[in-house]
């Protein structure tokens, strides 16, 4: 094996011509090429750029969307009591004999049309009771204080009041207007009727948005005594709807009865021992 390189030789006449007029041929192919590939990358690379756009701005896809449950409370509404006049009324009296009595704010429970006009009403701790237009007096309100959230049992005697006829007044307004006794109170949802008993007569209570109230009218010559030596006993007593007895008034007259939570007595003599009464009820 030889490492020598073979001689030198010239090309024949001609030969060198032909070679550089190819390598020129050649490398005017390559230019051509080179300038038709770059614009074709170009434009491959504006494609990818377009649909890499338009990939972009579509809308993902999204994940079903779980349900959800919700639970809608039933909107709470204020129920206001029909006492068969208007709104603007009812605020009237309200005002009117609260006014009257010298007390707080008060809330209409029942409008009585009878005899006369009058209501029951209640403050947070007084029980109101109201004569509208009598005598010429828009409103007339007389009124007991009682704890109004508590009851003796299953109910409680409010007030307890007689007034005179108009005869027996020294008002010539009330002229001709009969007299009356009247019991009003408060009641649980046991109750079903309430009975008041005086000058030997009983008479049924109405009941209404959880009170009691009865009216027992007496000719306009009447006028009571206010001498429990002259005038017969009253006592009031609650029935349930089959006629059980629930409780009389007696029952409030010889017990005392405490709030459950301070054991403070809020019925019957208040200087007793606590331990000694019984619970109070709540009212509605």
């Amino acid at each position: 094996m030889t490492s020598m390189l073979p001689p030198t030789r010239d090309l024949p006449p001609g030969r060198q011509t032909r070679i550089r007029a190819e390598l020129e041929r050649a490398v005017a192919g390559r230019r051509r090429t080179s300038r038709l590939t770059v614009p074709l990358l170009a434009a491959a690379a504006a494609v990818a750029v377009v649909a890499t756009g338009v990939v972009l701005l579509r809308p993902a896809p999204t994940d079903p969307t779980p349900a959800i449950y919700t639970t809608t409370l039933p909107p709470t509404t204020t129920t206001s009591i029909d006492f068969g006049v208007s709104q603007e009324t009812v605020a009237a009296i309200e005002e009117g004999c609260a006014k009257s009595a010298g007390v707080g704010k008060a809330k209409l429970y029942q409008l009585r049309h009878e005899d006369t006009r009058w209501a029951l009403l209640y403050t947070d701790k007084e029980a109101l009771t109201c004569s509208i237009g009598v005598g010429g007096i828009e409103y007339n309100s007389g009124f007991g204080q009682t704890s109004v959230p508590w009851l003796p049992g299953h109910f409680s005697i409010d007030t307890m009041g007689a007034r005179a006829g108009g005869e027996k007044t020294i008002d010539p307004a009330s002229a001709g207007t009969r007299g009356y006794r009247q019991v009003v109170g408060r009641v649980d949802s046991r109750v079903a009727r309430v009975t008041y008993t005086a000058d030997g007569e009983t008479v049924d209570a109405k009941i209404a948005n959880g009170t009691y109230a009865v009216r027992m009218y007496k000719p306009p010559n009447w006028a009571p005594s206010f001498d429990p030596r002259q005038d017969p006993p009253e006592f009031v007593q609650a029935y349930d709807s089959a006629g059980n007895l629930l409780g009389s008034s007696a029952d409030t007259a010889t017990n005392c009865y405490y709030e459950p939570s301070s054991r403070t007595i809020v019925y019957g003599d208040r200087r007793l021992d606590p331990s000694t009464c019984k619970p109070a009820q709540p009212w509605r």
